[in-house]
């Protein structure tokens, strides 16, 4: 025999024979070293979940303000600062002209969180006209809105069969109310055309 033949030989040798008890071992070992990697998996996941948010409670704790902050912003102004009143000695010279103006400064008093706020009442969201009103403003929003360009389906059909990769005739809707009369009508007229095309 030639190299070439003993190459093929070689090849065509059936695979080794293995038993019912090794493979089902082999699977076994496959399966457990598949759920060890995903058990690994997942912690090394939980570890890193832990880790940030360690970093973040400290993160936390760094951007706190001091407590002294804290207690100053929390408790009550010990007396509310009135703005300063316009200076009486406007009046007085401003009918002479030459004496300059001075302007008094309105210092506004500081803001507190506790006081920068305030109820009032809106009126009530709730009526059902407020409610139907503002849902079909949304739908007539969403629906047809500027950016919504909504066309017949005979316009869309149309541009579709002409812009499509195979170009195709537009597509015509008849109407199924027609009579039996218009119906023929309309097939003699079609077989007219058609046969005028046919001659030129």
């Amino acid at each position: 025999m030639t190299p070439e033949h003993e190459l093929d030989d070689e090849e065509d040798e059936a695979p080794e024979e293995v038993t019912f008890q090794n493979a089902r071992s082999r699977e076994q070992e496959d399966s457990r070293a598949r759920r060890e990697a995903a058990s690994r998996e997942k912690a090394l996941l939980k570890e890193k979940r832990k880790r940030k948010e360690e970093l973040f409670r400290e993160q936390k704790k760094k951007k706190l303000l001091p407590d002294d902050v804290l207690q100053s912003i929390s408790s009550p102004p010990d007396k509310p600062e009135e703005p300063s009143k316009p200076c009486e000695d406007q009046d007085k010279t401003g009918s002479e002209g030459h004496v300059k103006k001075k302007r008094a400064k309105t210092v506004l008093p500081r803001k507190r969180l506790q006081d920068n706020y305030k109820v009032v009442h809106l009126g009530n969201p709730g009526s059902r006209d407020a409610l139907r009103q503002r849902a079909k403003s949304f739908l007539q929003n969403t629906l047809y809105g500027t950016t919504k360009n909504r066309t017949t389906a005979e316009e869309f059909l149309s541009i579709s069969m002409k812009r499509g990769s195979i170009k195709k005739p537009a597509v015509h809707f008849t109407d199924s109310g027609w009579n039996n009369e218009k119906k023929q009508k309309a097939a003699k007229f079609n077989l007219k055309w058609a046969n005028k095309k046919k001659f030129k």
